[in-house]
């Protein structure tokens, strides 16, 4: 016993250097970002991939000088930051958080290092659109729970939200929507680099970029708002920003005592949360559904082929099953949704997913049914035959039934599988349950009780199906020949062949 303890409390030690914990007052500031954001912000340097590069990364160094210390980048997805902060993963968040008045409630805000307004931008061929109020009746995009997308949904403009900054402009190019409203540092960078993308009309709004700090940390606020007048004062600030051509004559009241800005707010209600879950859950179940029953379309010729089929089909069908079982199929669906529109296909985003789980699990639903029919013994071929069936209504009358009977556990297991798989479709930015947890929680922070909720729909969604199931099982073991009853006769035929 005490051996077993000895051994525990090394454990513990050892788990202790792993366990994130706050460095501050080290010799070093660990600055939280998401650096898939891209360009001007902070993005992987192309010369040196190891690096970062951007207007915030230069910030950040700035910062750490100021502070005597050295500044440390932590990779961490966007939507994860505040809680990643909360969990002391890092000191601060240095990625264009934007001040608003929710998140005002979780962290502290440092002062304003970048005064941001917002742009719209629309396809170049676009003349119907020369400001924001042309989009009553528009579909326009912008990144999730940013000001940006608040900002429309308080204006009553149809908005698609998106969980990185970039997607919108790919839809904007594909025709799938009409703008995309974003901050200006995006926009621009986006249109200074992309010829068919243009912005239209004058930036407009007064939000601010601030770092954002742990509530049980005052004491780095009040030193990183020192180092950000002392940044100002001595004119760092505005060769960073100027380097990276986001100096505007707002930037200037920076210096200002009191900066004042704009702060958007997002209102929550757990009625409208649970009506927003509840519209996602039947966004998933269309999905798969839809997938499931494409798979069995694709799936069961598949089989056959590959089985009894010409040379030429076997190859094909086992180049088909090993692409789809090996490659991801995040993957699989980014290239259906993105490589498509380069041969004309335009895709929405849900039938873009119904389509390509349904494929992906065609390939392994086909295994399935191969060794269901591989299971049927001959001598059920040869008393088919005959009957004077020929190998179509064989297949049909004869082994069909009794394969299914064979293959429904393992569909059964697919099936609640691929429930669970449809949240990969947050990928290609569609509105599904998982999608719509990740965004209701990012705003309210409330992951606890959401994630509570949500396993619920997903457990509601999927139990009645495996109970229909087994149901369905027990049926068929003990009425194993009922399916040969709409042919005379066929029992005692397929008896004497057996014996």
């Amino acid at each position: 016993m005490k051996s077993d303890l000895k051994y525990f409390i090394i454990l513990l030690f050892l788990a202790s250097f792993f366990y994130p914990t706050s460095n501050y007052g080290q010799n070093f500031l660990r600055w939280g970002a998401d650096p898939s954001g891209g360009a001007p912000y902070v993005s992987v340097d192309p010369m040196h991939p190891n690096q970062y590069i951007g207007f915030e990364a230069e910030i950040a160094d700035a910062l750490a000088k100021e502070l005597g210390k050295n500044a440390e980048l932590i990779s961490t997805q966007w939507e994860s930051l505040l809680p990643a902060l909360n969990r002391a993963e890092f000191d601060v968040i240095l990625n264009g958080l934007e001040a608003t008045s929710d998140r005002a409630k979780h962290i502290l805000f440092s002062r304003p290092y970048y005064f941001f307004q917002f742009q719209l931008s629309v396809h170049k061929k676009d003349h119907s659109i020369t400001e924001l109020n042309d989009c009553q009746n528009k579909i326009v995009g912008a990144l999730a729970n940013s000001a940006a997308s608040r900002y429309l949904i308080q204006e009553n403009i149809p908005v698609h939200e998106y969980s990185d900054p970039m997607t919108p402009y790919d839809d904007l190019l594909a025709g799938r929507i009409d703008a995309v409203l974003a901050d200006l540092p995006i926009a621009k960078t986006l249109t200074e680099n992309h010829p068919l993308i243009k912005c239209v009309g004058k930036p407009f709004y007064r939000g601010a970029y601030i770092i954002g700090i742990p509530k049980e940390l005052p004491e780095l606020k009040e030193e990183v708002d020192n180092a950000l007048i002392k940044l100002t004062e001595n004119g760092t600030l505005k060769k960073i920003l100027s380097k990276w051509g986001l100096w505007t004559p707002l930037q200037q009241e920076l210096s200002d005592e009191v900066p004042t800005y704009s702060m958007t707010s997002v209102g929550f209600n757990w009625p409208e949360a649970l009506q927003r879950l509840t519209k996602a859950a039947g966004v998933t179940i269309l999905i798969a559904f839809g997938s499931m029953i494409l798979a069995i379309v694709v799936g069961i010729p598949i089989s056959v082929l590959q089985t009894h089929g010409p040379k030429w089909s076997r190859i094909f069908c086992a180049a088909y099953i090993e692409f789809f079982r090996g490659t991801p199929i995040v993957v699989q669906l980014l290239f259906l949704y993105f490589g498509l529109p380069t041969f004309g296909i335009k895709l929405s985003g849900w039938l873009t997913a119904l389509i390509g789980l349904g494929l992906n699990y065609a390939a392994y639903e086909s295994q399935i049914y191969r060794a269901a029919f591989e299971a049927i013994p001959k001598g059920q071929w040869e008393a088919a035959f005959s009957l004077g069936m020929n190998r179509f209504q064989a297949f049909c009358h004869i082994i069909l039934p009794q394969a299914f009977r064979t293959a429904l556990p393992p569909m059964t297991n697919d099936f609640v599988s691929l429930f669970k798989d449809t949240s990969v479709a947050f990928a290609i930015s569609v509105w599904e349950l998982a999608t719509a947890y990740r965004e209701l929680s990012n705003a309210c922070q409330e992951f606890f009780a959401l994630g509570v909720i949500t396993c619920g729909f997903y457990m509601a969604m999927s139990l009645p199906l495996s109970r229909y199931a087994r149901y369905l099982e027990n049926s068929f073991n003990t009425q194993h020949q009922k399916p040969l009853a709409k042919v005379k006769e066929a029992p005692v035929i397929l008896n004497e062949v057996r014996s």
